[in-house]
């Protein structure tokens, strides 16, 4: 993942141009509720072919859990733990949540994605509001369409 990050910054850098994330983001916000389970997640993930669900508190974004968290929770689980799937995703959820504002440059959020080592940043607009996720797929779909 590294490399086709870097890659892509080197790309960019060497066009001169400047894309807004605003530009590629995809604008779906995938939520679950922090009190729903581990299962809910996942099947909503797999349902939605998406790789990240945001958590949400009272309609705040409090945290976000990936695919990549899930098969970690499962290979590190003993067979008892993983028999309790109802386990709340409050609980395993990443709290630090990565944002971006919309009207940055898709280098800059690429150098973020690789120094932080995640595939998607939350988007928001200046008032800290969510509008979007920007992937590494996103990115490199920007770029392929172009050329």
């Amino acid at each position: 993942r590294y490399n086709t990050i870097k890659c892509l910054i080197i790309f960019n850098c060497k066009l001169g141009e400047i894309m807004k994330v605003k530009e590629v983001m995809n604008p779906m916000i995938y939520k679950i509720n922090e009190n729903e389970s581990l299962y809910d997640a996942f099947k909503l993930m797999n349902d939605k072919g998406i790789k990240r669900i945001f958590v949400e508190n009272k309609g705040e974004i409090v945290g976000v859990i990936s695919y990549r968290d899930l098969v970690n929770i499962i290979m590190n689980k003993s067979i008892s733990e993983l028999l309790n799937i109802n386990s709340k995703i409050e609980d395993i959820a990443t709290k630090e949540i990565l944002k971006i504002n919309e009207n940055e440059d898709i280098k800059d959020v690429a150098k973020i994605m690789v120094h932080a080592d995640v595939s998607a940043i939350l988007v928001v607009d200046d008032g800290d509001n969510p509008v979007g996720v920007i992937s590494q797929t996103d990115i490199l779909r920007s770029i392929v369409k172009e050329y």
